[in-house]
């Protein structure tokens, strides 16, 4: 079937019962490469991103460049960290994601502000079936917006597709509305944490999980 609509998932809290796990990972892996101080007050970053984040707080409390090699480093660390970790689907999501892929002319693709690699473990572990071609992460990008321009230019290749004509987000957090409303495509928020925060900043639809998601809304 011919893809001429995207899904642009975002991962932990969308996907994926994911979030502590990823919090509790990250913060160790940032003390492993030495950060002692970790400021975990998320929504006041310029850009929610794990390495963003990672690389404000390092040179803030080290006082030294967070270079690429860094980076790497702290990637590592954090797999090490997560490795054993035990992770679950938000209810429904496989089965909506296949079922969306199979049926509908809807395309997916995948941006998280996670590192990649954590991002993929999180996925296998929770039984989530994704083709990595389709997956962008934060080791490339700071902001959200080069993300998820990034997934929708992996989707426009991967489905030969020269424009999408809807592009609909779909995150959990109000990082997450803001950049879809900076970058003018839709959004539909997912999860049951943020969903009055979500709506105080302009997210009009809301579903608890991909069991109770109205399909009607994509046609």
């Amino acid at each position: 079937m011919k893809k001429e609509n995207l899904l642009v998932f975002d991962i932990d809290g969308t996907l994926l019962d994911s979030e502590n796990v990823h919090q509790t990972g990250f913060v160790n892996a940032l003390h492993a490469i030495g950060v002692e101080f970790v400021n975990t007050n998320w929504e006041n970053y310029t850009h929610l991103t794990d390495s963003f984040i990672a690389k404000e707080n390092y040179e803030t409390d080290v006082n030294r460049g967070f270079s690429k090699q860094l980076m790497q480093r702290f990637e590592a660390e954090f797999m090490k960290l997560i490795h054993d970790c035990n992770v679950t689907q938000i209810e429904g999501a496989n089965a909506f994601l296949q079922k969306i892929i199979k049926e509908t002319n809807y395309a997916v693709c995948f941006a998280t502000g996670s590192m990649l690699l954590p991002a993929k473990l999180k996925l296998d572990r929770a039984g989530i079936v994704y083709d990595q071609a389709l997956l962008e992460a934060s080791n490339n990008y700071f902001t959200r917006e080069e993300i998820v321009n990034s997934a929708i230019a992996k989707a426009k290749n991967y489905f030969n597709a020269s424009n999408f004509e809807r592009i609909i987000s779909l995150g959990d957090g109000i990082w997450d509305v803001k950049t879809a409303q900076n970058l003018g495509i839709e959004f539909i928020g997912i999860g049951t944490h943020n969903q009055e925060k979500l709506k105080a900043v302009g997210a009009e639809t809301h579903f608890a999980n991909f069991l109770e998601f109205d399909e009607t809304i994509l046609l």
